[in-house]
């Protein structure tokens, strides 16, 4: 199994957030709906070898309009173990165990199964409504209990 720690910062309104972007050739962000204090999450998305400027300009075409709620945005850098290199795959991969884990209403891929590689992702940074671990789910559940018999 490989893990990954996804650093994510944010959240950025969608109207200035290209500018915040530090996933400047790839990176993974989510985006949610804010009403009151509830951030909904709307869609989970990557870049890989496009800048978040030209990948939001997608969004606002194909759906983003016809949100009503105020949209954020959080960035995650994705961190790989010492060793591992960055690839299309990697990215890809961490997209979609976010997307088939966490169903947002927006993504269409991967929400109703996911076959690629078995990940471990460890959220940090400004997580929004993320759990710090996710995953295959006995693992996951393992790892849990073992940090709160730490504590």
């Amino acid at each position: 199994m490989d893990w990954y720690r996804i650093d994510w910062q944010g959240a950025y309104p969608v109207e200035t957030a290209h500018t915040k972007s530090g996933a400047k050739g790839y990176g993974i962000y989510a985006m949610y709906g804010v009403k009151g204090k509830n951030p909904k999450l709307l869609y989970v998305g990557e870049t890989y070898r496009q800048s978040f400027g030209e990948r939001l300009k997608q969004h606002k075409k194909d759906w983003l309009f016809r949100v009503n709620d105020k949209v954020v945005i959080h960035f995650g850098k994705i961190i790989l173990p010492e060793g591992k290199r960055i690839s299309s795959d990697v990215v890809f991969d961490v997209e979609a165990t976010f997307i088939h884990i966490l169903i947002p209403p927006f993504n269409t891929i991967s929400k109703h199964g996911y076959h690629g590689r078995d990940l471990m992702l460890i959220n940090t940074g400004k997580i929004g409504t993320l759990n710090p671990i996710m995953g295959s789910r006995e693992l996951v559940l393992l790892l849990r209990g073992m940090m709160k018999k730490t504590k």
